[in-house]
């Protein structure tokens, strides 16, 4: 009967339940035995605990019930260990105390090391709650030393896990990291998602700290990739807040609004008054640095009601400080110094004393403001106190040694008298001075046999330095060699971007051929496999090919352009691109080729040519590229593209793609390759964009994906009424966000024409 009403309980709240949560409640209605009951609610008591207390707390009562109508105490273990549990984040920690000595006697009671161990981390847990970390550490320690035993992995996990986040607690961030490090490794053995999470939240914490930011991140990213699995509001709500925070820190600011954002909407939803606290205080401090000095009071305010509502007072002290600034910086002197003494109200052992501090050196330059200089001495006077509080502990420290001191002096004193009253000595005494003689040279003798130990050691030691010394002098000589060679390296690098530079179209160049275009152009290396080609002639006698079949395109005048992607970056890359343009001034000035499809067939003739590519070559070297003339008397467009397509914008706002031939120029392409021409007519107020596949191919974004061609094309769409300096700036500015962190893939090349 009571399993019927904990399903109509559970299914009354709504819960969404896991997978492993249903196969737990079938095992639930198929069991028979009590003890196989006990095990199943017990199991349900641990996956409930942190997502729904109140069920937790029915099935654990159930458990306990069921294993006292047994009578065998040892079956109450793990309910007990639960219950403390819950009285724990219940905040009753006396309760929970009690509850903790009883599993540990039951525990103890029958030598169970696995539930000894498991106790012994309950302990750690409740202390670490009642701030008592040293205590906490201790517990902790026992459960390691005992799991360790016996190899009991959860326990293990468990307890350096708490090791941990304890000495995160306390500034202790060496141990802190050791201990994370370990139990990231177990959770990964037993497949625990669920401390991985934790884990790897703490250490995102700890990197903050230690100014590794992008270890931070990469920890924090981990965590919502567990969460995208686990499906945990909660959980998604924290690794937003973290993330929001770290990209503040960083000073990106939208991306840090966004993740923010993101987190008081699950608060929200959640009815998550305790989460809202420093959501509002987030949300103030944004507009704080925006100088929306109303903002800031309106949700500092809905913050702090919360906070007294939870009798939240580190965090009731902290937003009193922000309120006293906000009015310090409105000129609000009066309001300012008031809310500074409410919040030092709300100071307490977990308030740090850097805090308490910083709240007296505020107020003294308030006072000083107000020309309150009395005031403002006071509260100088309480900061150098509290700022000099190290070395009151240090007098503290002297005092003790000259009292223990003392006592030792009055102590021998009275031994000397004693001695002085003693007339004889005895036979025994005698021999217990012989004795203690005896014991003095060997003593003696023992010093001295660690001393030649010593001085031997430090010979050897002396040798072994003097071998260090002169590895130290090869490995500098190496270096020196390495750090030579990279000079010679770099200087050979920067002098082939020279040549590069002096290939390519130089802007004013640019500027004869086209009246309103834009280039974004960026090497993922010093030199780039990218380039690009433009030149422009001007009929006379004849028409140019292909164009209105007539002697009347006699006197116009024609641009040609490229983009082109050659196989590789950097310097391999370059030399390549280097070749295409020597070879397209030739196809240009010599051959007298302007029509694209036949400039990329001779083009692919002599890259293999020049390349030595036959069908037995192994070289694949080449290069896709875009070619375009255009006739700016008649708007016409000749386009021929190797695996690069053309885009064009119409003015409405509609983007037409223009296919590429699907083979590259040069590699392992036949010697006389033809290639499709696209002939078009162009509408006034058209923009044309050729790109290589750089800026499609960038990883970023918060799932690390590509960009790809589609984004790229909606991108362009979006901003189509731009013109071409605004658009690449837009481009500049998208590629710069969706980049991040991370590192350039390939040379990017967008070039922008406006009909």
């Amino acid at each position: 009967m009571r399993i019927v009403i904990l399903f109509i309980l559970i299914s009354i709240s709504g819960f969404c339940q896991k997978q492993n949560t249903k196969e737990l409640f079938l095992k639930l209605k198929t069991a028979l035995a009590d003890t196989q009951k006990i095990n199943v609610l017990n199991a349900l008591t641990k996956a409930y605990l942190d997502i729904n207390i109140d069920s937790a707390v029915l099935f654990n009562n159930q458990s306990i019930s069921i294993a006292s109508h047994k009578g065998n105490d040892e079956f109450s273990y793990k309910g007990l260990a639960y219950k403390a549990q819950l009285f724990r984040k219940k905040k009753n920690l006396d309760s929970a105390l009690i509850l903790a000595n009883k599993a540990y006697d039951i525990a103890k009671k029958y030598n169970n090391l696995s539930d000894v161990a498991n106790a012994y981390n309950v302990y750690g847990t409740i202390y670490e709650q009642l701030n008592q970390s040293d205590k906490a550490d201790k517990y902790y320690q026992k459960a390691l030393k005992i799991s360790s035993t016996i190899k009991d992995k959860k326990e293990i996990l468990s307890a350096y896990l708490h090791l941990g986040i304890n000495c995160k607690k306390t500034e202790d961030i060496t141990n802190a990291l050791k201990y994370l490090l370990e139990a990231i490794k177990i959770s990964e053995d037993i497949n625990d998602s669920r401390s991985r999470f934790t884990i790897n939240i703490n250490l995102g914490s700890i990197y903050e700290r230690t100014k590794d930011n992008k270890k931070a991140f990469e920890c924090y990213r981990k965590a919502l990739i567990i969460n995208e699995t686990d499906k945990d509001e909660n959980d998604k709500a924290i690794c937003y807040y973290k993330l929001g925070k770290l990209f503040h820190r960083e000073r990106q600011i939208d991306s840090a609004k966004k993740y923010l954002m993101a987190t008081l909407k699950i608060h929200e939803k959640r009815n998550d008054q305790e989460g809202l606290i420093m959501d509002y205080a987030n949300i103030g401090g944004f507009s704080y640095e925006e100088n929306d000095f109303v903002n800031a009071e309106k949700n500092y305010l809905k913050a702090i009601e919360l906070a007294i509502n939870f009798k939240d007072s580190v965090r009731l002290n902290t937003l009193f400080s922000s309120m006293g600034m906000l009015a310090e910086k409105q000129n609000k002197l009066d309001e300012s110094i008031h809310y500074f003494n409410i919040g030092l109200k709300y100071i307490t052992k977990k308030v740090f004393r850097e805090t308490i501090m910083q709240y007296y050196k505020r107020m003294s330059d308030v006072y000083v403001r107000q020309k309150k200089y009395h005031e403002a001495l006071q509260s100088y006077t309480l900061y150098k106190a509290w700022s000099d509080s190290s070395f009151n502990v240090n007098e503290a420290k002297k005092q003790t040694e000259l009292k223990l001191n003392y006592e030792f002096e009055q102590t021998q004193k009275k031994i000397e008298a004693e001695n002085r009253a003693k007339e004889l000595i005895s036979k025994a005494e005698l021999e217990q001075e012989r004795k203690q003689r005896n014991l003095l040279l060997i003593g003696l003798a023992v010093i001295s046999l660690m001393l030649v130990i010593t001085i031997k050691n430090y010979r050897a030691k002396q040798k072994a330095n003097t071998i260090l010394h002169k590895q130290k002098l090869e490995i500098e000589r190496q270096k020196k060699l390495v750090e030579e060679k990279n000079h010679e390296i770099s200087d050979s690098i920067n002098y082939a971007l020279r040549i590069q530079t002096a290939s390519i179209p130089k802007k004013e160049e640019l500027d004869t051929f086209f009246k309103d275009y834009d280039l974004f152009f960026k090497p993922k290396d010093v030199v780039s496999g990218d380039f690009y080609w433009a030149e422009a002639i001007t009929s006379t006698n004849s028409p140019v090919e292909n164009f209105s079949d007539g002697p009347e395109c006699a006197g116009q005048s024609f641009s040609l352009f490229a983009v082109g992607d050659c196989t590789g970056h950097g310097v391999p890359g370059a030399i390549t691109s280097m070749i295409g343009s020597m070879l397209l001034n030739e196809i240009f000035n010599v051959k007298k080729i302007y029509s694209p499809n036949e400039v990329l067939t001779e083009l692919n003739r002599l890259v293999k040519l020049t390349l030595r590519q036959d069908s037995a070559s192994l070289t694949n070297d080449g290069m896709d590229i875009a070619f375009c003339t255009i006739n700016y008397q008649s708007n016409e467009l000749l386009y021929a593209g190797a695996n690069r397509p053309l885009y064009i914008i119409h003015s409405n706002g509609e983007l037409k793609e223009y296919k590429a031939t699907k083979m590259s120029v040069g590699g392992q392409v036949p010697l006389i390759q033809e290639y499709d021409l696209h002939k078009i007519q162009l509408q006034k107020g058209d923009t044309i964009v050729l790109s290589t596949d750089g800026y499609a191919d960038q990883f970023g974004g918060e799932k690390e994906k590509k960009f790809t061609s589609k984004a790229f094309r909606n991108l362009l769409t979006q901003h189509h009424s731009k013109s071409p300096k605004e658009l690449k700036q837009v481009v500049e500015d998208n590629y710069n966000s969706w980049k991040g962190i991370y590192e350039q893939t390939d040379d990017v090349l967008i070039f922008i024409l406006k009909v």
